[in-house]
């Protein structure tokens, strides 16, 4: 009803000395400020969040950002929860742990602060609270917990080189390399399936090597302890007996 009055009490004061903008007229010369914060007045509206912060893994003593976003009227205050319980930090520039001024909270050096993390947007209307997000630090171990071993075959038959890699995480991806040069795949002759195990269904004597298993993830990589491939060709004879006759 405010709304209507100030609405009609403008019009009448100025039919032939107005003109139109977003959200209704308002007078060419004074005026204009108090219509438009008469209109505006009734725009408020509680928080929402457009931007939720989002699952992150990082190397041990890396920084890291978790962004939050959130709009509302009047503007909202954001603050953070880990773990269900609020976060603190500094604006000092030596801590590893600040607010940014855009709601985002930022850590200068992940070491002990992993958990699951929330922003909550407030303001005198109400409140919202995004979605989860973690925060991880990558591990990659050192240990293998099977590396390669020896093996001798003959052409022609099938070989498998066994690799169990370390504990990682994010899990470390396998690959192998044969004498320093990548093992690529040949189709179904040489796979390195997905239990790391590198497989060779006919083996050459051009497989023949030195092997060893990396695991790799966001940490480094780690390479296995060597293992050698022999492989020996089945004997043939260079010359076939033939009939001898003697004299007795």
């Amino acid at each position: 009803m405010k709304q209507v009055c100030v609405l009609l009490a403008l019009l009448w004061a100025c039919v032939h000395d107005c003109i139109p903008v977003a959200g209704g007229l308002v007078k060419t010369g004074g005026g204009v400020a108090r219509f438009r914060r008469e209109v505006t007045d009734t725009d408020d509206f509680p928080p929402r969040i457009i931007e939720h912060p989002s699952d992150t893994i990082v190397r041990k003593g890396d920084p890291a950002t978790l962004d939050c976003k959130a709009e509302g009227q009047p503007l909202p205050t954001i603050k953070w929860l880990k773990d269900g319980q609020p976060v603190t930090a500094s604006g000092h520039p030596s801590s590893h742990r600040m607010f940014l001024p855009d709601g985002s909270l930022f850590f200068l050096r992940v070491i002990l602060y992993t958990g699951r993390y929330q922003c909550v947007a407030t303001n005198s209307l109400g409140r919202a609270v995004s979605n989860n997000a973690t925060l991880e630090v990558a591990v990659l171990q050192k240990a293998f917990k099977e590396n390669p071993r020896d093996l001798t075959v003959t052409v022609g038959e099938p070989a498998a080189l066994q690799c169990d890699p370390p504990r990682g995480y994010p899990e470390p991806t396998i690959t192998w390399e044969k004498n320093g040069l990548v093992v690529r795949n040949e189709g179904e002759r040489i796979r390195v399936l997905e239990s790391g195990k590198l497989m060779i269904s006919e083996v050459k004597t051009s497989d023949a090597g030195m092997y060893v298993c990396v695991g790799t993830n966001m940490v480094g990589r780690r390479v296995s302890e060597p293992a050698t491939l022999s492989v020996y060709e089945r004997p043939t004879f260079t010359t076939k007996p033939s009939d001898q006759e003697v004299g007795l």
